[in-house]
């Protein structure tokens, strides 16, 4: 059955997106993310947190012992695709959900990272995805990257390291900046 997320979605746009999907994956460049991917192993701790920041420049934080803790309490026990445990977190000072997306993506491999390019390729394949600092909103890209990945050609994304979101969040954002 496929998601009530992908209904309307642009078959053939889709088809199109799929066939070039190579291509898009070759317009970009993402050797400093698979660099973090493989080092972020172990027990999670807020050093993890500040190397995924690093990465992608954000803001440093200095935030209490306390807060730190609770950070890292929710981040080890959410369950995919669920997102509304880290709502709570989006009333902590600097920490925002592109930032909570990043975080969930490295330390379980699962979450998609929310960009704006990424939610403007979902549009341009007929899906509703805003790109609005709303825990709905991400939890929709959630459901819409899972569902584009679940119903996916078996033979449209290649072999890689990278964990498969990843690959179509590329591809998506690509197809966003063309035509």
């Amino acid at each position: 059955m496929i998601p009530v997320a992908l209904y309307g979605i642009d078959v053939e746009g889709c088809e199109e997106f799929y066939q070039q999907f190579s291509e898009l994956l070759d317009a970009t460049d993402d050797e400093k993310y698979v660099e973090l991917l493989f080092q972020i192993e172990g027990e999670l701790c807020f050093e993890h947190l500040q190397q995924i920041d690093q990465w992608s420049s954000a803001t440093p934080l200095a935030l209490p012992v306390e807060v730190v803790q609770e950070i890292l309490s929710v981040l080890n026990i959410i369950n995919y695709p669920d997102v509304s445990l880290i709502e709570s977190l989006l009333s902590i000072d600097g920490i925002d959900l592109r930032r909570l997306s990043e975080w969930l993506h490295f330390t379980t491999l699962v979450y998609p990272i929310w960009s704006s390019d990424t939610c403007a390729g979902l549009r341009k394949l007929g899906l509703n995805a805003p790109f609005e600092e709303d825990i709905a909103a991400f939890g929709l890209y959630v459901q819409l990257i899972e569902g584009i990945k679940e119903y996916a050609p078996m033979d449209a994304l290649p072999e890689s390291p990278l964990p498969r979101q990843r690959l179509l969040e590329l591809a998506l954002a690509e197809w966003s900046r063309r035509q």
